[in-house]
């Protein structure tokens, strides 16, 4: 069978497509909030419930490249009952990501079930699924029509969540510019609409745009979570850091 340049070209151009919807993912999540590739941030989060009350925690977060996968280490300073509590993702296959988390009163380390994932990460707005991961994976993601948020030019992706995500749909607005994710909202597995996160202000580092104010509000519950960086240095911590054995050690 003859293949004319027409179809040869319009093959390409459709791969070309899949693959950049999944680079614009990717490009994205490594300058999410929680999930700064390269880098290390000391961040402040304020939680506010929908009584108006608010409670503030501080972490450092940091994440890396190893062997192809992302690791993404979160760990707690203040207040004084959180302090030592540390997260570790490892950035899995099609059945889900690796969370573990170190607890220094129990003095172990237990992996996150998968059924916990939807679960409230530290009493916040974000779940154990949003700290490594967009909602959906890379590859499983689809382009739209490009959109606008803040008056800035977005590319518009959709996805599904995962067997172990918590999240039905997944609709992310990528900055084109920056590849930063200006907004992602977040649907339950029936499609109710469940979440909604917003980068709130931008801010220069290096050669990087990055999100240094930010809000995960829960538009079911009524209350939300901003999170806003303190501090950010480049990372100097080696493989290592990102196993279990290094979470027991603190």
């Amino acid at each position: 069978m003859r293949v004319t340049l027409m179809s040869a070209l319009l093959c390409a151009s459709v791969a070309l497509a899949d693959e950049t919807a999944a680079e614009i993912s990717k490009k994205s999540r490594e300058r999410g909030a929680l999930n700064l590739v390269g880098l290390t941030a000391e961040m402040k989060l304020v939680s506010t419930g929908a009584d108006g009350k608010a409670k503030e925690q501080v972490l450092t977060s940091t994440s890396k490249t190893i062997n192809g996968k992302n690791h993404a280490l979160a760990r707690f300073s203040a207040p004084a009952g959180v302090a030592g509590v540390a997260v570790l993702t490892v950035a899995g296959d099609a059945s889900g990501d690796d969370v573990s988390l170190y607890l220094p009163k129990l003095k172990r380390v237990r992996k996150v079930a998968k059924s916990d994932r939807g679960k409230a990460f530290m009493d916040t707005d974000f779940s154990y699924a949003d700290i490594g991961s967009n909602g959906a994976r890379d590859e499983d993601t689809r382009r739209l029509e490009d959109g606008k948020v803040e008056g800035r030019d977005c590319y518009v992706l959709e996805g599904k969540g995962d067997d172990s995500s918590p999240y039905g749909n997944v609709k992310m607005f990528i900055d084109k510019q920056t590849w930063v994710p200006m907004q992602v909202e977040y649907a339950d597995k029936s499609g109710k609409p469940w979440k909604r996160y917003r980068t709130l202000k931008l801010k220069q580092f290096k050669d990087r745009v990055l999100a240094s104010d930010s809000v995960m509000e829960n538009l079911v519950a009524g209350s939300k979570t901003q999170m806003s960086i303190i501090k950010l240095d480049e990372s100097t911590l080696g493989d290592e850091a990102f196993t279990d054995r290094a979470l027991e050690r603190g």
